[in-house]
């Protein structure tokens, strides 16, 4: 489980992975971790215009610090039919994946697993569990 209390360990972190802590990296990951929204790559860029934040961003700068963040294993990319998002890599946990209202929850489950570090022939790095259906608060539970 990554545990994170301050920006300098934001920087840390993200020096530990091998990636170049830039403001935009930084502010990215502090925002990912705070949030259980599962936010698309426009919903994060839309964020930082209303919040005015960082003074210089383009969706493409967004788009390309995700993919750096994905590629040192600190983000969790979670494809949907509506979107790719993007949820801070924490303890081990799962998806639902809500089909009429498109949210996304994290879930615990006591689900184990198979460690498969190869089938086919194939190399796995990661195992993702999403349930699919309709989510209590659609259903009016």
């Amino acid at each position: 489980m990554v545990q994170i209390d301050t920006r300098s360990e934001i920087r840390e972190l993200l020096k530990e992975k091998g990636v170049k802590p830039t403001v935009h990296r930084v502010e990215i990951l502090e925002y990912l971790r705070n949030t259980y929204s599962h936010p698309s790559a426009d919903e994060i860029y839309e964020h930082f215009v209303r919040e005015q934040k960082l003074s210089v961003l383009s969706r493409a700068t967004v788009y390309n610090t995700l993919r750096a963040l994905a590629d040192a294993g600190l983000v969790k990319v979670i494809i949907t039919p509506d979107a790719i998002r993007y949820d801070f890599v924490r303890e081990n946990h799962h998806h639902f994946y809500c089909t009429k209202c498109k949210k996304i929850y994290d879930i615990e489950l006591n689900v184990e697993l198979p460690n498969i570090s190869n089938i086919d022939g194939h190399e796995v790095h990661n195992v993702q569990l999403t349930l699919v259906g309709i989510c209590k608060n659609c259903l009016g539970h």
